[in-house]
């Protein structure tokens, strides 16, 4: 419970500084970092709220599994690539918004049995039918694979290019692979129905990945809405 409670402040928090920097300086790499920490504080609250009262409810556990489950990092990763080539993350956003209706449509629509679960407040997705066309556990995996190597990929690029020109930014980036790849661990185990771990694993991720984006912005001159 404390660390689900960890979690949940450290993911609004989060959302506060990204959503604050796209306020002040407008671009589709903050617009797109911003809804992506929004869906996973939004997962995490969703998920505290399940164990807080006993188990899920309906709205909660679709909200988690869309937010979390399926968009977990989508949204990050996109926003990884906006940052390097902004051009691409528009046209891959565009390509890909006709899936993400449909998985949204099907995350709102297809039928539910919470008794599947091995605990009423398990953060799985067995809740839902099993993997197919017609069912959002099938559309989870590459959403979340796409997301999780658009943003290691670029947070090793980036720590590899900076490691000389700029050690605080690279450290930085540094802290965001390291996240990505706990936060993806998390994910893949609780794919394969190993529970247990989401809380520490959460927790552990959104710390570094708070720590890694504030240490990257104290390293970086934002200027002209570019950042």
């Amino acid at each position: 419970m404390v660390l689900g409670l960890l979690a949940t402040a450290l993911s609004w928090a989060l959302f506060a500084l990204t959503f604050g920097r796209f306020r002040r300086r407008p671009s589709l790499h903050n617009a797109l970092y911003s809804l992506g920490l929004l869906f996973f504080a939004l997962a995490v609250s969703a998920e505290l709220l399940a164990r807080l009262q006993g188990g899920w409810s309906p709205f909660l556990y679709r909200l988690w599994y869309l937010t979390g489950a399926m968009h977990g990092v989508t949204f990050l990763g996109l926003g990884s690539l906006a940052l390097l080539n902004p051009r691409a993350a528009r046209g891959l956003l565009l390509a890909l918004s006709p899936l993400f209706l449909w998985g949204l449509y099907l995350v709102a629509s297809a039928p539910l049995d919470l008794a599947r679960l091995p605990e009423p407040y398990a953060p799985l997705g067995v809740a839902f039918p099993p993997p197919g066309l017609t069912s959002p556990r099938l559309w989870t995996l590459p959403f979340n694979l796409l997301g999780t190597l658009l943003m290691a990929g670029v947070a090793l690029y980036t720590t590899l290019l900076f490691r000389r020109q700029n050690p605080l930014r690279a450290r930085g980036t540094a802290l965001i692979l390291l996240a990505t790849l706990v936060l993806a661990s998390t994910s893949a185990l609780n794919r394969f129905g190993v529970a247990g771990l989401e809380e520490a694993g959460r927790a552990l991720g959104v710390g570094l990945l708070y720590l890694g984006v504030v240490l990257a912005d104290r390293s970086v001159a934002y200027a002209g809405g570019r950042a």
